[in-house]
């Protein structure tokens, strides 16, 4: 599966709200334990392909791709081999 959003537990706690159940409920329709949806939802665990999937369709929520910030999209490091060095990842304290 595609990489997972670093916000995918929000997604999953607002797309289950908005439904209006509750994480057994939620459990239940995805034929998984209660303890999962909590842990899923704290962001403590990562869910497998497989309810990642489930949960997808379910909720009508995608859990991949990236929120994106403004230094993300500024950055240009590395050269035209590919390769990187130190200072293209390091920011330094002046």
């Amino acid at each position: 599966m595609d990489e997972l959003a670093p916000d995918y537990d929000d997604r999953i706690r607002r797309a289950r709200e908005k439904k209006g159940l509750s994480q057994s409920d939620l459990a239940n329709e995805l034929n998984e334990k209660a303890s999962l949806i909590r842990k899923l939802e704290r962001g403590d665990t990562l869910p497998s392909d497989n309810v990642q999937s489930k949960l997808e369709r379910f909720l009508d929520v995608s859990l991949t791709g990236s929120v994106g910030t403004d230094e993300d999209a500024e950055w240009e490091g590395g050269s035209a081999s590919g390769s990187y060095t130190l200072g293209d990842v390091v920011k330094r304290k002046d």
